[in-house]
């Protein structure tokens, strides 16, 4: 139980770091990618370089033709038909000079370039041919390795086709390289890299991938992602580990070896096109069309035509899976996009709203402060009209003490009794009824007759006047809608008012709310 408990804190711990570890293999591997052209054209530039010192080598044959094998070698996994090229004019004139070593060095180099190329009938005949006329020991090396690839490139087209009739035929292949790669490591250094390599490889083929991945592990840890045995190491770690169904750890390898691949210019490659697998099958599309396209171009570029047939499997799954993710990144950029014009029109529809909202306050705001002016100038008016009465009631008063002195109370009766002294009073009130209210509604006239039916309009023969009819609804614009009230500043009986008000209320063009508008006149709209 206790160690049941360590191995998931263990598992826990680990996990994360992994993922961060793909990660960020992963984004290494895309800076590269980026690069990848400075790579090449540096790839190119050391090309170039050996194809112009070619010309100081025309007098001495033996030396040119090792400088077409140079060339050709640096073509070999960047541009085959190039390499074919300068190999052929190397063997040409090897032939021509009769140098049967130079000859076997440029027929291998010529093998190598055609089990890229898919021309595996011709590169079979030519290893046939030269083995058949001995190989030079220090050519017997690279003449195994020769045979090793060539019958590995055979066996992965044929297990492309996937054909049931086909495993008679990857058995001879398989056969056939562990005899070149046998007698191979007997020739090798045992402790340099290459022979690490093709000792773990069998050791894998033969099922002990503990030792292999030993090996393996020791070409990684002190080589550089710089050069063709790290990236095969690499390589060779994540189909172990792809076979121990450690996918992560597997695409991790596979995104090794690529970045060395990247950094070398090798365009005969299989780590990209299977670390695009690995990633399809996990979901991440982004990456693995990415890389697949990448893995592509470069088969293409290098005429790499096994390398070009077995990415063309595989590019539909991805390309279709892409297409899907496109359509629903579109889908969701298509809503996201409806989202925002709504929210957009919302926002416009809010600006609107408030905008009519600031009107509607600017316009409270000048009623109030209509009101405000309405209200002061009602004071001022009031005050005016209290300041007239008391000095008419002081005026009053003196006249009473005066006419009381002088013995006069027959003459104070009599002007007491009189009916004009108080039609002077309310002749006179009217007058500053009318003139302040005209003042403070200038356009009350005009908007009255405007509520009225044609030919029913009211006419005021004394400018600056009211009617009784205007005086009575004068009041009612001024708030005050009691008509015992109305009566009692006009001297009218309660009636009277009444009959006025629907005498002018039946002239109305909108009887229902005719005092209603009345309201509203001055009002700011």
């Amino acid at each position: 139980m206790k160690s049941a408990i360590i191995l998931t804190i263990l598992l826990c711990l680990f996990a994360p770091t992994q993922a961060k570890d793909i990660t960020a293999t992963l984004n290494q591997l895309d800076r590269e990618l980026k690069i990848k052209d400075a790579y090449d054209s540096r790839k190119q530039s050391r090309i170039d370089s050996l194809c112009s010192r070619l010309a100081h080598f025309s007098g001495n044959h033996t030396a040119l033709c090792h400088e077409y094998c140079k060339i050709a070698r640096e073509y070999e996994t960047f541009i085959s038909d190039s390499a074919l090229a300068y190999y052929d004019r190397a063997l040409t004139l090897a032939m021509k000079i009769g140098d049967h070593e130079l000859a076997t060095q440029a027929r291998l180099g010529r093998v190598k370039v055609m089990g890229i190329m898919g021309f595996f009938h011709e590169a079979i005949t030519e290893l046939d041919t030269l083995e058949s006329k001995g190989i030079p020991d220090e050519l017997k090396e690279e003449w195994l390795d020769c045979g090793r690839q060539l019958y590995s490139y055979m066996e992965g087209y044929t297990m492309q086709g996937n054909s049931r009739n086909m495993n008679q035929y990857i058995e001879t292949y398989v056969a056939r390289q562990r005899y070149y790669r046998t007698e191979q490591l007997k020739l090798l250094p045992k402790d340099s890299p290459r022979h690490k390599l093709f000792l773990a490889e069998q050791y894998y083929i033969d099922g002990n991938n503990k030792r292999a991945k030993k090996l393996l592990h020791e070409i990684l840890d002190n080589g550089a992602p710089n050069n063709n045995i790290y990236a095969r190491a690499a390589a060779n770690m994540a189909i172990i580990r792809e076979e121990e169904d450690n996918d992560d750890d597997a695409a991790r390898y596979f995104a090794m070896s690529a970045i060395a691949d990247v950094r070398t210019a090798v365009k005969e490659t299989t780590s990209l096109q299977k670390l695009a697998l690995h990633l399809y099958e996990s979901g991440d599309i982004d990456h693995a069309y990415a890389y697949i396209s990448a893995s592509l171009a470069d088969a293409v570029f290098c005429n790499a035509r096994l390398r070009t047939s077995e990415i063309s499997s595989i590019t539909p799954l991805i390309d279709n899976a892409y297409k899907v993710q496109l359509r629903k990144k579109h889908k969701l950029l298509m809503f996201a996009t409806l989202i925002s014009t709504l929210l957009a029109i919302a926002f416009v529809g809010a600006c609107f709203f408030l905008l009519k909202q600031m009107r509607k306050l600017n316009a409270t705001r000048q009623q109030l402060k209509q009101a405000n002016s309405i209200k002061d100038e009602y004071i001022g008016h009031f005050l005016d009209l209290c300041s007239i009465y008391m000095d008419r009631l002081d005026n009053f008063c003196k006249t009473v003490t005066r006419k009381i002195t002088a013995g006069q109370v027959e003459d104070l009766v009599k002007m007491a009794k009189s009916s004009k002294f108080a039609e002077e009073q309310h002749k006179q009130f009217y007058e500053n009824f009318d003139g302040a209210f005209l003042h403070i509604y200038p356009t009350f006239i005009d908007d009255f007759n405007k509520l009225l039916q044609p030919g029913e309009q009211i006419v005021v023969k004394d400018p600056g006047k009211l009617t009784t009819e205007l005086r009575i609804f004068a009041f009612l614009r001024m708030g005050v809608d009691d008509a015992n009230k109305i009566a009692g500043f006009l001297h009218y009986s309660v009636n009277t008012i009444y009959a006025y008000r629907n005498r002018v209320k039946n002239k109305a063009i909108d009887r229902e709310h005719f005092e209603e508008n009345i309201m509203k006149i001055g009002t700011v709209v």
